[in-house]
Parts: structure tokens; C-alpha cells; sequence
């Protein structure tokens, strides 16, 4: 599924988790159906299903940074300088 569609425009923070809810419930019997049959239809659904939902990811980033962004690091830096004897 190579044009996954930017859920940033033309939807709401509520509705792309609803898509996101929605697709993680495909996403479980889907995983349940390949685990059973293996077949490369499923397969192929699993991958749509991924990209779905790391669209909805995205999105829910570019909205709502505050609330889904990951935090951003700090680097501490060390204050030891120099040698330390034994």
C-alpha cells in the first residue's frame, strides 16, 4: 500500500483515533487469520493494515503534538574531567 493517505488533512484528532482503534481490532483477527493459514493474502493485509496505522501515528503527531510527540531527550553531560586514580 504505497499511497497511505495523510489523515493530518481533512480529519480530527477523534476520528483518527477511531480509525486507529478500528484498525488495531483488523489488525489482531488479521494476525490470528495468517497465524492459522500463513497465507500471502493475509500477509498482504497485515502490511496495509501497518501502514494504516503508522499513517493514523503520524497524524496524531502533526495534530496533537503535546499529547502523542515523543518527549524530546536531554543530554546531560558528565561532570567528571580529567583521570580518576585507582
Amino acid at each position: 500500500m504505497a499511497n497511505v493517505v495523510d489523515y493530518s488533512i481533512g480529519f480530527t484528532v477523534p476520528e483518527i483515533e477511531e480509525i486507529l482503534s478500528a484498525q488495531k481490532a483488523e489488525l489482531k483477527k488479521t494476525q490470528a487469520a495468517y497465524a492459522n493459514d500463513g497465507s500471502s493474502v493475509s500477509k498482504r493485509r497485515l502490511d496495509e493494515i501497518h501502514a494504516i496505522i503508522r499513517a493514523c501515528q503520524d497524524a496524531l503527531v502533526k495534530l496533537a503534538p503535546d499529547t502523542y510527540a515523543k518527549p524530546k531527550r536531554n543530554a546531560i553531560q558528565s561532570a567528571v574531567v580529567g583521570h580518576l586514580a585507582k
